[in-house]
């Protein structure tokens, strides 16, 4: 997985956030080893109780009526004000161009946290 690369090869990336319909991307991200935190952001409870069980991975509720990235920068600033995050962290986030379909992660991400 590029984002997985990025991951462990990029110099002052904090945290890894895959946005996901069924919780695929970040049971493949968390078996990469990078000693990262991953955060895995759905609307279903069903794929936060599953990706609670994969190994590094924190499940953390995100519903957003938007695409591309208008939500991952809104994903990136829910981690913020929960504390997860500082001003300034560097993030990888992996998301699909549909939010709603399973399967259509195809894009990632190096945001910078504000």
């Amino acid at each position: 997985m590029s984002a997985m690369y990025a991951a462990n090869h990029l110099k002052g990336v904090t945290a890894i956030i895959t946005m996901t319909e069924s919780g695929r991307t970040a049971l493949m991200t968390s078996r990469i080893s990078s000693g990262l935190p991953i955060f895995a952001m759905s609307r279903h409870e069903r794929t936060l109780n599953l990706t609670a069980l994969y190994r590094g991975v924190t499940p953390v509720h995100f519903d957003s009526a938007n695409d591309g990235v208008a939500a991952a920068s809104e994903a990136v600033n829910l981690l913020r004000d929960k504390g997860y995050l500082m001003s300034g962290d560097l993030v990888i986030v992996t998301q699909g161009d549909v939010m709603s379909t399973v399967g259509s992660t195809n894009t990632t991400r190096i945001l910078t946290v504000e």
